[in-house]
């Protein structure tokens, strides 16, 4: 007679693996969620500004006897450097200008894309310039939702002065004509730290940042060609800091004088 065979025993804990997979699933969904929650959206404005003007731009350096991607001052950077100074800014350098929206900003549609890669074309060229003076701890560029910010630090102006020094306006020989063939409206901002100014001209930090825009104005129309209407300067004194005022390194940082090309949108919007 034929011995049966025994029953095969159910495993009752095999509804474990499927539940362990689909916890696993759900942590790494929530978790994919969180990251994309928390994305700097100011950061990735200025990414996606530096990879359009990166892509858009010409393989080598206009007036380089090099083939080469560098900016021609010996230190290898590329003309996209500006794209990892945006992604990664140095701790002393506080953010300014208005918060910028992917959204609202970046895809809208009254913003072309020729726009933006000229933008970053001028952004180039200015930076190649600073580079080849070796002015690259004394000026920095950034792109902003109202054009190219070109920020020059106090110390191309003796303290207590409005007169623009004699490496500024070499500095400004260099990049005017890149700037005036934008054909866009240009502003002239002036800036001072918190140390109080008490002189028979300078009353006060106001009129020293409004004079010197103001100085910088007069030297853009009387010896490099820019049309009086297409210039507009003002002063903000102490009261538009960047940097922390307590520390001499905010101080020199918040002593500037910045030249903002518009963007086709804010020049409009003026001429209304």
């Amino acid at each position: 007679m034929r011995k049966k065979k025994p029953p095969d025993q159910v495993n009752h804990e095999r509804w474990l693996v499927s539940y362990a997979d689909f916890i696993t699933l759900l942590f790494a969904f929530f978790t994919t969620m969180y990251a994309i929650s928390t994305v700097d959206a100011q950061k990735a404005g200025r990414f996606v500004y530096s990879v359009r003007a990166s892509f858009d731009s010409p393989m080598f350096v206009p007036g380089s006897d090099s083939l080469s991607l560098s900016k021609g001052d010996g230190s290898g950077a590329s003309l996209s450097k500006d794209l990892v100074q945006n992604i990664n800014p140095p701790a002393d350098k506080m953010e300014i200008g208005p918060k910028l929206d992917l959204k609202t900003n970046f895809m809208e549609s009254n913003k072309p894309r020729g726009e933006v890669t000229a933008l970053g074309h001028l952004q180039q060229k200015v930076d190649y310039a600073v580079a080849r003076r070796r002015f690259s701890e004394r000026v920095r560029t950034r792109l902003e939702t109202r054009g190219l910010v070109i920020s020059l630090d106090g110390t191309f102006f003796s303290s207590g002065s409005d007169q623009l020094g004699p490496e500024g306006r070499e500095l400004m020989n260099d990049i005017a004509p890149d700037i005036l063939a934008m054909g866009g409206q240009v502003r002239i901002e002036g800036h001072t730290d918190n140390v109080p100014i008490h002189t028979e001209r300078f009353p006060s930090n106001w009129e020293l940042s409004c004079a010197r825009a103001s100085s910088l104005v007069v030297h853009l129309i009387s010896n490099l060609g820019f049309s009086p209407d297409s210039l507009y300067p003002s002063g903000y004194g102490e009261f538009r800091p960047i940097a922390d005022n307590t520390t001499p390194e905010g101080r020199a940082l918040n002593r500037r004088v910045e030249i903002i090309v518009h963007s086709s949108v804010v020049t409009r919007n003026s001429a209304r």
